[in-house]
């Protein structure tokens, strides 16, 4: 019987084989051959991830039906906190689509790092995350690293503060 990681992991295998010969195919304008970072470099290495990791997943030997704990007792975990649709945390998902969508449509007027920042702020308080100061520091950090290497060094103009500030 195949295992239903398996049968995703064909399904990506068969994505991100066409996704990286799509990449590969893509036409590249004269003045795009000579650039370091090419349109398709990102989707190439993308179908490449994905590829390495399906194979990764179909050549895993299969897990068996039990786990032994640390003090040598055997746990039969059922899964049948995933066959009920009623365990799923419906708040937590819906929240953070919701949260994406005020990103994505605030991003233009207040601009990449404080919609960035904001996002992943409130978006690990809505998964749990406590450790404020651990949490409001990395989320600013992470989007500062995300900004340089968008802007800076694949020199992709990406809007840093808000559009008020630019009139």
């Amino acid at each position: 019987m195949l295992d239903l990681n398996r049968v995703v992991a064909l399904v990506l295998l068969a994505f991100s084989s066409g996704y990286g010969y799509l990449a590969y195919s893509y036409h590249l304008l004269p003045f795009e051959r000579f650039l370091a970072v090419r349109p398709n470099t990102m989707p190439i290495g993308l179908a490449i991830a994905g590829v390495i990791c399906s194979i990764a997943i179909i050549i895993q030997p299969q897990a068996p039906d039990f786990e032994i704990e640390g003090d040598g007792t055997v746990n039969r975990p059922d899964g049948e906190y995933l066959k009920n649709p009623q365990n799923f945390n419906w708040g937590q998902g819906i929240g953070l689509l919701v949260l994406a969508t005020v990103f994505a449509l605030s991003l233009r007027v207040l601009g990449f790092l404080f919609c960035t920042s904001a996002f992943l702020v409130l978006g690990g308080v809505l998964l749990g995350e406590r450790r404020y100061t651990l949490l409001v520091p990395i989320s600013i950090t992470a989007s500062l690293l995300v900004w340089y290497l968008v802007d800076q060094v694949l020199t992709i103009f990406l809007r840093p503060w808000p559009s008020w500030i630019y009139q």
